[in-house]
């Protein structure tokens, strides 16, 4: 890197400005998916939204590939480039919660482990990553599935405004009101149009769930799947669950796992659920009453900087054919001690789907199920990429013929830029995509914002008939 442009890269961050060398360079690089071993040129942490202006006004001056990075978290590796400049919101993570108005303001680097902690000392929630260490930011703009989206929606639905800085570096607040065609786009196709430094989010009266998971063997995973499916099919939208077909416990065995997170007050149709859910026979029962921070922390963790590949599919429904085809995808899966490939079946339920349609960009509120193959190996074996990533697509190929969402949840994607915008006109729709294009034209038009699930204004901008 030239000294002029680490002068301007300072000028913008001073003292925040982590290139090679740098003793903690590998530790600020690192991704949540290690295939995405990426080595920027440097690395800049703005501390503030005048910090993150003049990052983006440097960055641009060098000519360098830039990436956005808010947690990381991104399958795709969208939050850092090679040889280039990534400019990284960790630190614009703060969260402030307004009770009285039962809203938030919520930094773009925060993670739903920074939100859920602030907003639960309240007794008030919103839609979140299943995952708290997922940015708040890449999720939400990407739509945002979460626990609480069949009575709340996605992330994105519950936003009521946008702090952005835009690639010319105006800052700027956007809401329906005053930009309806951006706060539309950034409603499911968030990531090309500006730099998101902050949320404000509508909240929701949630101190207490009825939920957590029961793991089922996995020696009849199709089983596992009907009961799922007939569950969510029924569900009150107070009810969310999802599964997750995978290696559970010590012992590693194949087993159905089914998050389950009820937020209704009604004593009899718990009964009923508990009822429902012991259809199958059990191998483990972690179901009771708890707090939404708890229900936020079931599924866990998984480590920075295991390999990752994920491919998914929205479907109108799970008929029995794809069942089995899930079922037996789910058999030829492999374990690698102690990571393993993983089905995630999750519904499109409740207020996602009866949102109105016009509000965003979302392009999968139509679908009934997300079907996702997700790879999962150990960051030392890269010689097992082809074929991890192989298998994620063989879930994908099987769910496909099922749905017409290309890629849908685009948060999911293992692809990233690379999709290229055939495949995005697919997810989107050409209609939608070309209104994202003479967006993308009118505020990024030389693409400078382009490591995500990318809308090139270079595309066709106007609707296919």
């Amino acid at each position: 890197m030239s000294a002029a442009v680490r002068r301007a890269l300072e000028t913008a961050c001073p003292g925040r400005v982590v290139t090679p060398g740098h003793p903690a360079y590998d530790r600020v690089r690192l991704l949540f998916n290690g295939m995405h071993d990426r080595r920027p040129q440097a690395i800049c942490l703005p501390s503030d939204v005048a910090g993150v202006r003049a990052a983006v006004l440097a960055a641009r001056e060098t000519g360098l590939p830039t990436a956005i990075r808010g947690g990381g978290h991104n399958i795709a590796g969208s939050g850092s480039v090679d040889d280039g400049v990534v400019i990284d919101l960790r630190l614009l993570n703060r969260v402030a919660v307004d009770p009285e108005r039962r809203r938030a303001r919520v930094g773009g680097g925060a993670i739903w482990a920074d939100f859920d902690l602030a907003t639960t000392g309240y007794g008030l929630a919103s839609t979140g990553g299943t995952f708290d260490d997922t940015g708040v930011g890449g999720l939400t703009l990407g739509g945002g599935i979460g626990h609480l989206m069949g009575r709340h929606g996605l992330a994105c639905d519950n936003v009521e405004s946008y702090e952005l800085v835009t690639v010319d570096g105006e800052v700027r607040t956007v809401d329906a009101a005053s930009d309806p065609e951006l706060d539309w786009a950034l409603r499911g196709a968030g990531h090309n149009f500006g730099v998101v430094t902050g949320f404000e989010f509508r909240l929701h009266p949630v101190e207490r769930v009825y939920g957590g998971y029961v793991a089922y063997p996995g020696t009849d995973p199709a089983a596992a799947i009907r009961l799922f499916r007939d569950l969510m099919l029924s569900a009150p939208d107070d009810l969310t669950c999802t599964l997750l077909l995978e290696r559970f416990g010590p012992t590693q065995e194949p087993a159905a796992v089914m998050s389950v997170c009820y937020c209704g007050d009604d004593p009899e149709y718990r009964a009923t659920l508990d009822k429902t859910l012991r259809r199958l026979e059990p191998i483990d029962w972690r179901i009771e009453e708890r707090g939404y921070l708890s229900m936020q922390l079931c599924l866990g963790r998984l480590p920075f900087g295991l390999r990752h590949y994920w491919s998914a599919r929205c479907v109108d429904g799970l008929p029995d054919e794809l069942v089995e085809a899930v079922a037996e995808r789910f058999r030829a899966a492999r374990i690698t001690d102690p990571f393993n490939d993983t089905v995630l079946l999750e519904p499109i339920n409740g207020a996602v789907r009866t949102a109105d349609p016009a509000r965003s960009a979302v392009p999968f509120r139509g679908a009934g199920f997300n079907v996702t193959g997700m790879a999962i190996w150990d960051p030392s074996r890269p010689d097992a990429d082809a074929e991890r990533t192989a298998w994620a697509k063989s879930v994908a190929a099987a769910a496909e013929p099922y749905g017409s969402w290309g890629d849908g949840y685009i948060n999911y994607s293992g692809d990233g830029p690379s999709a290229g915008p055939e495949r995005a006109v697919r997810t989107f729709g050409a209609e939608t995509y070309g209104r994202l294009v003479a967006l993308k034209r009118r505020l990024d038009p030389e693409n400078f914002l382009r490591s995500n699930y990318n809308v090139d204004p270079a595309g066709d901008a106007e609707p296919v008939r």
